[in-house]
């Protein structure tokens, strides 16, 4: 590995430490320089060194978590996310290095900082462990039959947990953490290169607040270039690794494949896009045609349409022939106003122009009988394609708040052109969703959701949200061991 991968063009470079169970380690006379993306680049001691150390040798080292009670585990977070904000020096810093080396601008970076105290609520924290695993399995034997019947009891058993998440969103870093500690794991995280720092910055923050908590004393924090086949050999073995969670790209997934042997479970947080589908109601009047403009806008505008949950297509309910396409057209109009005018909280002008996206919007802005292109990468767009049922080519790449509308005829066709990396679909008017959620489900959807609510599942009442998956699946439950014990006596 060369001692330097960092740009030339890097504007700083900033330590990030290595963080393995209370102990926090500086980059020393090893260090390395890695290159982030968008320019940043960030310096930390040799992961190779530590790959061994990064670990648990020996699942019976987790029995000082195994015995602590869920309930201390979450005073000890909800401790720890009071300490959690922009006021917190390590907080500030990675605050500061995701901004450089992500694609995020500063008002829609922030509050997604702001909102990490929440995510450590006490009282969060303990509804959602009891609706997913339930506290009683993780502190001991529950018993399965009636009293003086049972023959059975289930517990839940913290495992040794691998952790390879993205940077797209910073509170991955956060969820994974939660994650970890509510299943009394020991948890390795690697951090990703557009965001090295929110994952460390978290665990160092624990470290400062007591650096012998069980908690502690189980979570190791490292960035590694991904393929480094030194460290990966040494990590990825199921003599140490029992759960492997994975969020990423299609590269990062077909790489990650290669190690899962006997021994090691992969919970898989695939790549996934997101689509909207408009009901005919939208191009009929004005309010009707803001109000799924507007969700539009806010589904795709949302963190700069760098989430999984933000719309790329948009399949509208409406035929080819000139009239409908002019009423389409209008619709796009209104889109692209829509986007302008979101408040700065919840969307901006990219950071930056995406060439290669412009370059394919201007080549098929010169075909007027088949597109017609509003607006551009610099601030936002709309691609309205003018063939029936027929996205542009590069959908899967549109970002920098740019839509693709599509024409279709019969809108019930939409549920077959989806599978399951399809995470959201934001759907006008409420009629619609409930006459396409079962298809939809059906086909892989993992989530279907009214236009105007898009990205409004915090504000939704706890009570209903503590219990809900993720991307269908639920790691809360996989992240744990389930061990039966039966006697030969009723108890």
């Amino acid at each position: 590995m060369s001692r330097t991968a960092a740009p030339e063009t890097a504007t700083s470079v900033l330590d990030i430490p290595i963080v393995i169970r209370g102990r926090v380690i500086e980059p020393g006379d090893d260090a390395i320089v890695f290159g982030g993306r968008g320019g940043a680049a960030f310096r930390q001691a040799d992961p190779r060194r530590y790959a061994r150390e990064l670990v648990l040798a020996s699942p019976g080292d987790l029995k000082d978590l195994y015995d602590t009670p869920i309930d201390e585990i979450i005073d000890f977070l909800a401790e720890l996310g009071g300490r959690l904000t922009l006021d917190n020096p390590l907080m500030r810093k990675a605050f500061d290095l995701a901004l450089e080396a992500g694609d995020m601008t500063e008002p829609v970076l922030r509050p997604i900082y702001e909102q990490f105290p929440r995510m450590f609520d006490r009282d969060r924290l303990g509804a959602q462990i009891d609706a997913k695993v339930g506290k009683d399995y993780l502190d001991g034997w529950v018993e399965q039959g009636g009293p003086g019947r049972s023959l059975v009891r289930i517990r839940a058993v913290g495992t040794r947990q691998l952790h390879i998440i993205a940077g797209n969103v910073p509170v991955t870093a956060g969820i994974t953490i939660v994650r970890g500690a509510l299943t009394k794991g020991d948890t390795l995280v690697k951090t990703p290169s557009n965001d090295p720092f929110t994952a460390a910055a978290i665990i160092r923050t624990m470290v400062e607040l007591d650096p012998d908590h069980p908690v502690t004393r189980h979570f190791a924090v490292a960035y590694w270039k991904g393929g480094d086949a030194e460290v990966e050999r040494q990590v990825i073995t199921p003599n140490r690794i029992e759960k492997l969670t994975a969020w990423g790209g299609t590269a990062s997934m077909t790489h990650i494949q290669k190690y899962l042997v006997p021994g090691i479970e992969l919970i898989a947080m695939n790549p996934k896009l997101s689509i909207s589908i408009i009901g005919r109601e939208a191009l009929e009047g004005e309010e009707a045609r803001d109000r799924a403009a507007l969700g539009v806008a806010r589904m795709a505008g949302h963190m700069n349409q760098t989430a999984c949950a933000s719309t790329r297509v948009v399949y509208v309910e409406c035929t080819d022939d000139e009239d409908d396409l002019a009423l389409l057209e209008d619709f796009g109009h209104a889109v692209h106003r829509a986007f302008l005018a979101l408040p700065p909280h919840e969307s901006t002008a990219p950071k930056r122009p995406a060439p290669d996206l412009e370059e394919e919007l201007r080549a098929i802005a010169l075909d007027e009988e088949f597109y017609r292109v509003i607006g551009d990468t610099s601030s936002a767009g709309v691609v309205i394609s003018r063939t029936a049922d027929e996205p542009v080519e590069f959908a899967r790449q549109l970002g920098n708040r740019i839509v693709n509308l599509v024409p279709v005829p019969d809108i019930t066709k939409v549920p077959r052109w989806v599978s399951e990396e399809t995470q959201t679909v934001g759907i006008f008017p409420e009629s619609l969703r409930r006459r396409l959620r079962d298809g939809l489900a059906l086909h892989g959807v993992q989530r279907t959701q009214p236009i105007d609510r898009s990205m409004q599942m915090n504000d939704l009442d706890p009570s209903q949200t503590v219990r809900l998956p993720h991307d269908g699946t639920e790691p809360f439950r996989r992240s744990v061991r389930w061990v039966v014990d039966t006697s030969a006596e009723a108890v």
